[in-house]
């Protein structure tokens, strides 16, 4: 009996601990959220303050260009995923398949992860069909799935994210995978919007050359 209450107290701290630091994490991402918003130029110019004055210029003319391309980076995606979602739902309701709203609602948050996401997510509502209705029925589901990411992989992304966040497709594996390894779920949502950033951020950096300091007159005629 006593070990019994002493498990259940210690799986209770463990969920107690859990919510706690949950709410914590919540609170802190909604103070610096709230902050990023309303003082962002300030944060920045602060930040900027600690490179060197030569580098100043460059770290900020990279650091808008890879913000400028994150920012087209996640509507273009946010365009695919709604596109993947009302794919999936009209080839789910023509089939009569339970839960459409649901299905579409799935692919569309599994499309922000890229490659693997909006495919895994809509074989869910290949299972779905299957179980539901029928091996002919989950077939055809599984066609239309295939006509989306088709779409999506050759008409859609690079249309909407052109050439400025273009990424290989190992790269974005790998970094999927870093992403999953730090931080689950979370951390492959953010690791492909981090790589663009840094991406589009070296790229300005090595094509903008320092400028040359030219000597100095006066030395000149001093020697």
């Amino acid at each position: 009996m006593n070990s019994s209450s002493s498990t259940i107290a210690k799986y209770a701290a463990g969920v107690g601990t859990g919510i706690g630091h949950f709410f914590a994490g919540l609170a802190i991402t909604l103070f610096a959220t709230f902050y990023f918003l309303y003082d962002g130029g300030g944060i920045w110019s602060f930040l900027i303050k600690l490179a060197p004055n030569r580098a100043r210029r460059r770290i900020d003319g990279a650091a808008r260009t890879g913000w400028t391309s994150l920012v087209h980076y996640v509507r273009a995606t946010i365009l695919v995923a709604f596109s993947d979602a009302i794919g999936v739902l009209i080839v789910a309701l023509i089939l009569h398949v339970p839960g459409a709203a649901a299905l579409a609602a799935l692919v569309f948050l599994g499309a922000f992860v890229p490659l693997i996401g909006a495919f895994v997510s809509g074989f869910v509502a290949v299972f779905v069909a299957l179980v539901m209705l029928g091996w002919v029925q989950a077939l055809i589901m599984l066609a239309g799935i295939i006509a989306v990411m088709q779409l999506e992989g050759h008409i859609l992304q690079p249309f909407l994210l052109g050439r400025a966040v273009k990424l290989h497709p190992l790269a974005v594996l790998l970094g999927i995978a870093i992403g999953v390894i730090v931080g689950g779920i979370v951390g492959a949502l953010m690791s492909i919007p981090i790589l663009a950033f840094a991406k589009t951020f070296v790229q300005y950096l090595a094509e903008r050359k320092e400028p040359q300091v030219s000597a100095d007159p006066v030395m000149i005629k001093a020697k």
